[in-house]
């Protein structure tokens, strides 16, 4: 294996969550630091592009969660939102520089470092939204463990 295969955990953190098109999101960086201002404001602008597309899926409440790994190929950003009750859809774009860029239709969907998020937030789903009545109060104050906002 090379260095860059061999796992090292990578700090993971809650932020703020926000409100974008009609979705109301959970977010989650993974980085040294904490992001910046100029960082954070492009990863908004592209949930805000997509933000249409997961309200013409629809049927989940408008509820879904992004994840902003600053990695070794640049900044990812996974924009995931739950639609039809219990299908998860996701949009993956990449930044190197100035903006984020779909990286469609590459058949990318996440890293180890990334994966642990969605089967906490799998887990939140099926704990706050899957029974009767359905919590989206719940379902969004649940937090990966580990990440504190």
């Amino acid at each position: 294996m090379t260095p860059a295969e061999i796992y090292r955990p990578r700090p993971l953190r809650a932020l703020p969550g926000w409100r974008v098109g009609g979705l109301r999101l959970k977010l989650y960086h993974i980085g040294t630091a904490a992001p910046g201002e100029a960082l954070l404001a492009l990863a908004r602008d592209e949930a805000a592009r997509i933000a249409p597309e997961a309200a013409r899926e629809g049927g989940a409440h408008g509820l879904g969660f992004a994840v902003l790994h600053e990695g070794e190929d640049g900044t990812w950003l996974l924009l995931d939102w739950w639609a039809h009750g219990g299908i998860l859809c996701q949009r993956l774009s990449l930044s190197t520089g100035a903006g984020f860029d779909p990286v469609a239709p590459r058949p990318l969907v996440a890293c180890v470092w990334e994966l642990p998020v969605l089967a906490h937030e799998r887990d939140a789903w099926v704990r706050h939204m899957m029974r009767d009545p359905a919590s989206p109060e719940g379902y969004l104050a649940d937090l990966r463990p580990g990440a504190t906002v």
